[in-house]
């Protein structure tokens, strides 16, 4: 006979359901997990990789937490190969409540925008488009205390353009305690992941100008340099350096996907930590298979006999294994995409502050898909095979 009792497959496997379930079930979890720890690892290699080619960053050779003097921009600016320079101060500060803490950077309201028309889209509430931020700008321009936040913050907190929003300091405190109060004129959308979503940019002058009477002239965390289009990001950089070597504050230049990458490092080599749990998950779910359809395939064997006794070929028993071991895997593999797909949402709000631009990438989603069915051919094809080793005879006699 050619044909195949494809109806075995749903008895067997309906026949010890209760193993059938944990197989689908820690596959399920398996994927999931190998889904959610490599979308990890995708959104961080992306927000290095869609960094700016055309600007470069300037920071304190000694660390990031040491400020350079704000006269080092008019420097900077004369440098050739510069086009723009602005400022870029981390606030540190947090609305209402300690758990409510996002970023927050002052920066050079004159030229930013201009810096970053390629990085971000701004609009007031859902309008968007030139005119719009021409106005948005414009309102910017105007006001000192104004700030631009990150669509997804200002529907966070249910901020509107006109709400004066209130940010508690953890850095640049008053000396009579007092709130720093922001006026919000406009939203951002990220036009490249390597942009946060959850950001609020205001006017420098507004903070240097508060603290100045009381504390001197504040000083800068950071420069963001744009480069002239052709011109070598290389030789702009050794350029800066050179510039500042004997200080008063000598300068580390990068590139912006260097400095993007140091924030990676910081946090340790996540992609190996978490490739190699999705890994090792994998693998022990892979044997877990093998495993169970060996099982399968011992049980199987008695049924081998009868179905050579009445005429099939050997190789029945493989095409039912593998079947049984693919329908699975499928079934497990589906539920782990589909339960990471859904859990995605969550999980972008809950990484938000650590991993804003979260995303489950469709090539990772193929991936697992892949994987699925690898395992099911993987675990399908040696059991069936050893079922189909016996002849009928021998196959008849076990039990």
């Amino acid at each position: 006979m050619s044909r195949t009792p494809w109806f075995l497959v749903r008895r067997n496997l309906g026949e010890h359901w209760f193993r059938s379930l944990l197989t689908v079930g820690s596959l399920a979890a398996a994927v999931f997990l190998f889904c959610m720890l490599r979308s990890v690892i995708t959104s961080l290699e992306s927000t290095v990789e869609e960094a700016s080619a055309d600007r470069v960053i300037v920071q304190s050779s000694v660390s990031l937490f040491v400020s350079l003097p704000q006269d080092y921009q008019a420097k900077i600016a004369a440098v050739p190969g510069v086009e723009e320079v602005s400022k870029f101060n981390w606030f540190g500060g947090y609305f209402r409540e300690p758990k409510n803490m996002f970023a927050q950077f002052a920066i050079d309201h004159v030229i930013f925008f201009k810096m970053y028309d390629s990085d971000m889209e701004l609009m007031a509430g859902h309008d968007a488009g030139p005119e719009t931020a021409a106005a948005v700008i414009q309102a910017f321009k105007a006001d000192r205390r104004a700030a631009i936040v990150g669509a997804d913050l200002a529907k966070e907190f249910d901020w509107k353009v006109g709400d004066t929003v209130p940010i508690i300091p953890t850095i640049y405190r008053k000396q009579d305690g007092s709130e720093w109060e922001f006026n919000i004129v406009g939203f951002y959308q990220p036009k490249r992941s390597s942009v946060d979503r959850r950001t609020m940019f205001f006017r420098f002058d507004y903070l240097d100008e508060t603290l100045r009477p009381e504390q001197g002239p504040v000083d800068v965390g950071t420069f963001s340099v744009n480069t002239q289009p052709g011109y070598p990001a290389s030789q702009v950089i050794s350029d800066i350096d050179a510039l500042f070597v004997n200080g008063p504050q000598s300068t580390k230049t990068s590139t912006e996907a260097a400095f993007q990458a140091t924030f990676v490092s910081m946090m340790g080599n996540l992609p190996f930590f978490f490739g190699t749990i999705g890994g090792a998950v994998l693998i022990a779910v892979l044997f877990s298979v093998i495993n169970t359809m060996y099982i399968a395939g011992r049980q199987r064997v008695h049924d081998a006999g009868i179905l050579q006794a009445l005429g099939y070929r050997g190789t029945v028993m493989v095409r039912l294994l593998l079947a049984e071991a693919l329908l699975l895997t499928i079934l497990g593999g589906g539920l782990g995409i589909g339960l990471s797909v859904l859990a995605a949402v969550g999980a972008k709000a809950v990484l938000a502050s650590f991993l804003p631009n979260f995303v489950i990438m469709p090539d990772t989603l193929m991936w697992a898909a892949v994987i699925s069915l690898g395992i099911g051919v993987l675990a399908g094809i040696g059991p069936g095979w050893m079922a189909s080793r016996y002849e009928p005879t021998a196959a008849l006699r076990s039990s």
